[in-house]
């Protein structure tokens, strides 16, 4: 069986989290003798961190990289030669050019060819507020062409956010999954972390006015650390949140530290007392799993999925609005030393227990071959 990804970006990429989800899980599905053939661009690569315009034999299967950013002949040549052969391709965003493209040729000329459809996030209310007017007709075209095409969520809110767009399709709902990091044993430091992209939908402005709010955290030697960047496009907003900053007095108490990757994403997740994402909407958010893995609890909002955190007794889902979230800090800062470390051990269970790829790939190559045997 063999499995197409045309993706926009793709690891070592950091452009965004299904860089490393698609890794991780394109990987999997090799050793367990799945063949993957993966057409993405230079999106997000570093000067000479990749061959380019070539076809690399991988431990995730067979990656060609665009020399671009965007599309380009060589990698239409890839995408026209890639679908044929394929037994069912995989897309990843509703709205990327290669999507767009793989789509509307499968369409035209195999047309009964398997497709399976990640939105990403791409269909909650606050996504399509963005870029709307080009969204809007994409999303009529393939209302009428659905055919064929089974949609994958990776949460019950996403699944519903797919329905109201598209009605009765087919849907299947899994999580990301991930090939946990290598577990570190940092000592923790006084201080809650923020790790994502720099964008208004993710709330940093509601966050910021709830740890102002919180006395604990005022009254404390406790730290805010933000770790992200933004896009040139974003620069409003990132300038609004350093003001905000500088109106509340809080230059002490909160430090921006740009993009972090690797060994020191991982130092900067193991190091900090808890993990909060405010995102007025998610559809997963990897930043969750990757601290959790770390032992490090997690504060999620509720327009992420994570009321497993509760379950598990490793966070707090929670509105985002700022006092709620002051009341949650709060109620952090004051947790008990036994409470707080049993926090950390049911952070990693969780992982182990619902989110190892290793023991969960299974769902997806049973997936592929239902869809194949159609």
């Amino acid at each position: 069986m063999k499995i197409y990804f045309p993706i926009g970006a793709f690891y070592p990429s950091q452009i965004g989290g299904p860089c490393n989800t698609l890794f991780w899980h394109t990987c999997a599905l090799k050793s367990n003798g799945v063949n993957v053939d993966i057409t993405t661009t230079a999106l997000g690569l570093k000067d000479g961190e990749i061959e380019l315009d070539k076809i690399l034999k991988k431990e995730c299967g067979s990656v060609y990289y665009g020399s671009t950013s965007s599309i380009s002949r060589k990698v239409l040549k890839q995408i026209f030669s890639g679908i044929p052969s394929a037994d069912v391709i995989h897309l990843n965003s509703l709205f990327n050019i290669l999507s767009i493209i793989s789509f509307f040729y499968i369409k035209l000329f195999f047309s009964t060819k398997k497709i399976i459809w990640s939105v990403r996030g791409e269909l909650s209310s606050n996504a399509l507020q963005f870029s709307r007017l080009k969204k809007k007709p994409l999303l009529f075209l393939y209302k009428k062409t659905t055919k064929n095409v089974l949609f994958h969520s990776t949460s019950e809110k996403e699944t519903a956010e797919i329905k109201s767009v598209y009605g009765g399709v087919r849907t299947v709902e899994i999580p990301n999954f991930i090939e946990p990091s290598k577990r570190r044993a940092d000592i923790v430091k006084k201080q809650f972390l923020y790790l994502g992209r720099i964008h208004r939908i993710k709330a940093i402005h509601k966050m910021i006015e709830g740890f102002y709010k919180s006395k604990e955290f005022m009254n404390s030697d406790f730290k805010l650390i933000i770790v992200g960047k933004h896009e040139e496009r974003h620069s409003d907003y990132y300038e609004e949140i350093l003001k905000l900053v500088t109106s509340k007095n809080l230059q002490d108490k909160i430090e921006f530290r740009g993009h972090l990757t690797g060994d020191d994403k991982e130092k900067v997740y193991a190091e900090s007392y808890a993990l909060i994402l405010p995102s007025e909407t998610e559809n997963f958010g990897n930043v969750v799993i990757e601290s959790l893995n770390q032992g490090t609890p997690v504060i999620a909002s509720k327009g992420t999925p994570w009321s497993i955190l509760e379950k598990y007794k490793c966070g707090f889902h929670i509105t985002n609005k700022p006092q709620e979230i002051a009341d949650t800090v709060d109620r952090m800062i004051d947790l008990s030393l036994d409470t707080y470390n049993k926090m950390r051990k049911n952070s990693v269970l969780l992982v182990d227990q619902e989110f190892n790829i290793n023991t969960q790939i299974d769902k997806w190559i049973n997936i592929y071959n239902n869809e194949n045997s159609k």
